[in-house]
Parts: structure tokens; sequence; C-alpha cells
């Protein structure tokens, strides 16, 4: 049996997988990570595959709770038909690099794969298998709690995203959300001039791909745990 973690910035995601059957799965926050030993103890774990971008005392945590050998994962140049082509691979969080891998095995024309968890992520990856790399930006909790934070008057909820704000509730919500879906849209946009194909597929995962989804143009996919599907891949490799 493999074991899977996708360590992220404030969540840990994890599945057994018995061959291509999920046998179990869960989720806890970084604070609730003592009773994850218990858990995985009880089940008969060959290996364990890991993506971490938390930080290394949660990464150490996750090791010292298993009893089994840890394969800690990272981005690579190549793996079956995705290149990749981001500078210095040893840089790219391994994340983005295993969604780009799973979305390859959802979708076989280009694709944008946006991760909307802690931050925003924005990969492009063309139909001939080339990751040409992506964007890196405050997700939508971090871009409210900047404005709280940097500003004298903007620490309030949230309004409703509208198409014209008249109230600054209504403006903080309105603006983050066309931040982020203007990222989404953008990178779709350039990869359809760059190809002179239709617009590409967006598949969406993570916490806030329900929120964001309503804004986006078709095709669009919301997938959940890409990143849990590219350590399959790898694990299996």
């Amino acid at each position: 049996m493999k074991l899977l973690i996708d360590a992220g910035n404030s969540r840990v995601k994890w599945a057994a997988y018995r061959g291509a059957e999920c046998v179990a799965k869960g989720a806890a926050e970084h604070g609730e990570l003592a009773g994850l030993a218990e858990v995985w103890g009880k089940l008969p774990l060959q290996g364990a595959w890991m993506s971490s971008v938390a930080r290394q005392e949660v990464a150490d945590a996750l090791a010292a709770a298993l009893s089994c050998p840890l394969h800690r994962i990272h981005a690579q140049s190549q793996l079956g038909e995705v290149c990749n082509h981001y500078r210095n691979t040893a840089e790219q969080g391994a994340d983005r690099w295993l969604a780009i891998l799973a979305a390859r095995e959802l979708c076989r024309g280009d694709v944008i794969v946006a991760c909307a968890g802690t931050a925003l992520t924005v990969e492009t990856l063309t139909a001939e298998g080339d990751y040409l790399g992506g964007l890196i930006l405050p997700g939508h909790g971090l871009m409210l709690q900047s404005l709280a934070q940097g500003t004298a008057n903007l620490d309030r909820q949230a309004g409703e995203v509208v198409d014209f704000p008249r109230g600054t509730e209504d403006a903080l919500a309105s603006g983050v959300m066309a931040a982020l879906v203007g990222a989404i849209e953008g990178q779709r946009r350039k990869l359809a001039e760059q190809t002179g194909r239709e617009p590409a597929t967006v598949i969406l995962t993570g916490g806030d791909a329900g929120r964001i989804a309503p804004w986006l143009a078709a095709p669009l996919e919301i997938v959940d745990n890409l990143v849990l599907m590219g350590l399959l891949k790898v694990a299996n490799a």
C-alpha cells in the first residue's frame, strides 16, 4: 500500500492506495498532525511519497509519523510526456509540478491549471506536453488579509462580487476576485495567442475553487486533490 501526502501551506491532505484503489484518505490542519502516526500506523504501508511546501517543522513532523520509507518528491525536468521548461526546477514547488502531471492525465489538449489555496498558482501546459511555467500570487484570503493589515480603513468583512461596486465591502470582494480571475483568464488568453488554437481548458483545484469557478469562462473543470493524483503518477512510475 502506498501513502501519498500533500503538505500545503495550511493543511495536509493524504490518501492511501492499493494499486489504483484509494482505500483511505484524510486531511488535517498543521496544528492537528499529532494523530496521524496512529492512523497511518494501522495501514500496511510499503512506502510514502510526499510533496511539501509547508514549513520545515511540518515536513519533519510528517516524516516522524511514518514507519515506512519516505520519498520526498521534487520537480523534474521531464516525466513521461511532460517536459518542464522551468529555468531551475530545484526552486520550483513540487505541488506545481505534480498538478501539471495530473492535468496531463485528465486533458490531452492545451490546459491551464489553477490551484486556489493559500496562494493561487496558474500553470500553462500545451497539448504537446510542454509545461511553459506559471504565476504565483496571493490567494483570496491573503489578498484580503494584506489589505486589512496594510491600510488604515480596509480591515472589514468583504461584501459581494458585483460589476460596479458602490460600497467598500463590495469593492474589496470584487477587486480580489477580479485579480484572481484575471490572472487565470490572462494566461489562457496568452496561451491561445501563442498556439493559435482555441482557448485552453482550465482545471481548477484547491479550497477556493468553488469560490472562483462561477467567474471563469468555459471550458472549465473542478478537480479535487490534483496534487495527490500527480503523486500517484510519480509513485507508480
